[in-house]
């Protein structure tokens, strides 16, 4: 998620440790990108502002790795604002 500079947007790819391109999106102010690893190894994250070379910009990224367990045990079958 871009969060301050210009239009709040940027480029972004993902590779794969094969160098395979497993996504890409230009522009984007904010995405969210499910993927489970097949391949061990370094993955590569690019985010470029190259379209914009004169506006700064800050960019939020998170990761989850493995499934995150839900908050209440009886929540675990459905999406609330605890769980998401």
């Amino acid at each position: 998620q871009v969060i301050t500079g210009g239009h709040y947007d940027v480029d972004c790819y993902v590779e794969d440790p094969n160098g395979k391109t497993i996504y890409k999106e230009t522009k984007k102010q904010y995405d969210s990108f499910p993927h489970r690893t097949e391949v061990q190894g370094v993955y590569t994250f690019c985010f470029s502002n190259e379209f914009s070379t004169f506006s700064h910009k800050t960019v939020y990224f998170d990761f989850q790795v493995g499934d995150e367990p839900p908050i209440l045990p009886d929540m675990s079958n459905r999406v609330t604002a605890l769980t998401q």
